[in-house]
């Protein structure tokens, strides 16, 4: 194992800032509500999804929109502080940035990933954004049962979750960044419950 440092560091941090670019070009049509780049442990994930949570209703917003919100915010920074790679000095080099539009919210996350799995990730995100609702909620149900667990403790239900609840409002990149590591993205929209 290696650690990320120079060239490869400086890759993953142009992603993250080349995306809250993105979100602070559009000007007054997207609000950044939070970024971060680092670490995720178990107290920066709490304090994150309650400033989060406190921006949404801040924001206006229905409390059933800062529900649909934070239910993704936990599925993503479970996935990240679960299933995330650490280089070896233990750092994560994961992103999280969450921006409000007028009808959604975006909210994006990035994590390292083993190389090995560059290519069943990428497979696994394709079979199920491929899936449509009831075959989903089908999986969902069947992983539920099965109770098989990985070493990290999952039974491998996150992924399946952000899908089913992005309703496919979900897109992914999963990229090889050395022979150790790969960089595994997701983007996805929950709209603002409507007034």
């Amino acid at each position: 194992m290696t650690s990320i440092t120079g060239h490869k560091l400086d890759t993953l941090k142009s992603i993250y800032h080349d995306l809250v670019s993105k979100v602070v070009s559009r000007g007054e049509d997207a609000t950044l509500l939070f970024s971060h780049f680092g670490d995720f442990d178990t107290s920066k994930v709490e304090n994150t999804l309650k400033l989060i949570e406190s921006g949404v209703i801040e924001s206006g917003d229905k409390r059933s929109t800062m529900k649909r919100v934070c239910g993704m915010l936990i599925e993503l920074l479970q996935n990240i502080s679960i299933h995330g790679a650490r280089d070896s000095k233990g750092h994560m080099h994961a992103f999280l940035i969450v921006a409000k539009t007028r009808n959604e919210y975006m909210l994006y996350s990035g994590n390292l990933i083993l190389s090995e799995m560059v290519s069943p990730m990428r497979s696994r995100m394709q079979d199920l954004i491929a899936l449509d609702a009831t075959a989903l909620r089908k999986l969902y149900i069947e992983i539920l049962c099965n109770e098989e667990y990985s070493v990290q403790g999952g039974a491998g239900l996150g992924l399946v979750t952000i899908v089913k609840r992005a309703e496919n409002n979900v897109r992914f990149d999963v990229e090889s960044i050395d022979e150790h590591f790969g960089f595994f993205q997701l983007e996805i929209s929950v709209p603002v419950a409507n007034a």
